[in-house]
């Protein structure tokens, strides 16, 4: 698997520590150097020169990271601003979302006061509430044409889930709007 790049600001920290690192050991290596042969003497004196050059490569690899860091910082406050400018677009959609729900909680207690009336008067398709079953049965369907009317709000709004289950209320409350006329003798 290959691995993922680096971004520039790692890259330029992988770059300075492994300069580092080559300077470290090497500084060990001359400080621990004997200098009491020709040979010793010499090898300090290349271990020298390499250190110098690491210092420079070390030196450039500190302008890198700090180049990197700028520009890593630049690209925080600028996404910083973009955030900063998107968070009203998230609070205006917080608020379709929360009148959406409410409208839908609303619905719900309205189903459910209806079902309380009508298991308050026991079946409403005998012939003796016929009228009861009329009136029940537009109250059902007008509260289908509201749950109607609330899935196709949320899907304007493009909110599909609440104008999912909406439509799904909408269905149900139909069909049993439909069965209370036809038992009514509509």
């Amino acid at each position: 698997m290959a691995k993922p790049s680096l971004s520039p600001l790692a890259h330029a920290v992988t770059v300075f520590d492994d300069e580092l690192a080559a300077y470290a050991r090497l500084a060990e290596l001359f400080l621990k150097t004997p200098l009491d042969s020709v040979k010793h003497l010499e090898r300090a004196n290349t271990t020298l020169g390499e250190i110098a050059a690491v210092e420079e490569r070390l030196q450039a690899a500190g302008q890198g990271l700090l180049q990197a860091l700028s520009g890593a910082r630049a690209r925080q406050e600028q996404l910083a601003k973009e955030v900063v400018a998107h968070a009203p677009q998230l609070g205006a959609r917080n608020q379709q979302l929360r009148e959406l729900m409410d409208a839908m909680s609303a619905l719900a207690g309205d189903v459910s006061a209806l079902h309380a009336v009508v298991q308050q008067d026991g079946d409403v398709t005998g012939p003796a509430q016929t009228a009861d079953a009329l009136e029940v049965s537009e109250r059902v369907l007008g509260l289908s044409s509201r749950a109607e009317a609330l899935a196709a709000t949320a899907h304007e709004a493009e909110l599909p889930e609440v104008g999912t289950q909406a439509h799904a209320l909408h269905q149900r409350l139909a069909a049993i709007g439909k069965k209370l006329q036809r038992a009514a003798g509509n």
